[in-house]
């Protein structure tokens, strides 16, 4: 059970990363927009991106890592 658990932890760390980097990019997009079609879409996405990467944070933290053992 132990493989499992550390593969499940890898799966929600890297998915937050994805989406930190997400939040970043549509925050820059926001910031600087290259057409006025985009609104505020961005801003819904970066806020979206935010809340998931921090839940999948939160998440693989109970997993406890491969430091954890299993």
């Amino acid at each position: 059970m132990g493989g499992r658990r550390e593969a499940w932890y890898l799966v929600t760390f890297g998915l937050a990363l994805v989406l930190a980097m997400a939040t970043v990019l549509f925050a820059l997009v926001g910031l600087n927009p290259k057409g006025d079609q985009y609104g505020w879409l961005p801003w819904v996405y970066s806020g979206l991106c935010l809340a998931g990467s921090g839940a999948l944070w939160v998440v693989s933290g109970r997993m406890g890592g491969p430091a954890a053992g299993g």
